[in-house]
């Protein structure tokens, strides 16, 4: 039956009697509280932080990979699960856009408070012959950020797979260095993309940003995207 055929009734039959006026005052004030709990429900959606980089729609599920750390340790991409993830690319002996990186990088660290537990930062290397464990604790350590960033390396075969994987493009040389030289070769310089993925928890890509990001936009996008479970 139609609600309004409910509503009126048949003909003939009588009208239901009125409700008490309590019982409609109960029902209007029942009514009103509704009401007010909607609009606080929603006054809290519309100030609910909104993800600040570009949204990859739908998420990405990304590709692991193993590579060494700056203390030689192995890192596993998927070990990272559980955290939001920012994910970049830099080489030690860049003059200028690494350097702009890992100052932002720190800066969004320092704004994370203690959401910084929920969060890590990846950098992997594009340039396998000039970053040695040595030249990356050294640009760490220049830039403030050790402990906050985890630098990844390996060989040339390694990295490459993985600048493909994440379409990181690079003129780094798969060449190394001569053992035997009486002086060290001096550093290449190594072009390169400049990007930063964000991963949530689960490790899949939700959003990107360029090498200018506001710390922040990314500060925010972790935040929220750490917040998220594990499913």
């Amino acid at each position: 039956m139609h609600p309004d055929e409910r509503a009126r009734g048949d003909e003939g039959t009588p009208a239901s009697p009125r409700l008490p006026a309590r019982v409609g005052w109960i029902a209007a004030g029942a009514a009103l509280a509704a009401a007010g709990i909607a609009a606080v429900v929603w006054a809290h959606a519309w100030h609910r932080p909104a993800l600040q980089g570009a949204v990859v729609t739908p998420p990405a599920l990304t590709y692991d990979f193993a590579l060494h750390d700056q203390d030689s340790r192995l890192v596993r991409l998927s070990a990272l699960r559980g955290k939001a993830v920012a994910l970049t690319f830099l080489y030690t002996h860049c003059p200028d856009i690494c350097p702009l990186i890992a100052t932002k990088m720190h800066e969004t660290y320092r704004q994370l408070g203690d959401a910084a537990a929920h969060v890590a930062f990846v950098a992997v290397s594009v340039d396998p012959k000039g970053d040695t464990p040595e030249a990356v604790r050294a640009f760490l350590s220049g830039h403030h950020v050790t402990g906050e960033i985890t630098y990844l390396t390996g060989s040339f075969t390694e990295l490459k797979r993985v600048w493909t994987d994440y379409y990181v493009g690079t003129d780094a040389r798969a060449a190394t260095p001569d053992a035997g030289a009486a002086t060290p070769p001096s550093p290449d310089l190594v072009s390169h993309s400049a990007i930063v993925y964000v991963l949530d928890p689960r490790g899949y890509l939700r959003v990107f940003l360029p090498a200018n990001f506001d710390p922040q936009d990314l500060a925010t996008d972790l935040r929220i995207l750490a917040q998220e479970p594990v499913r």
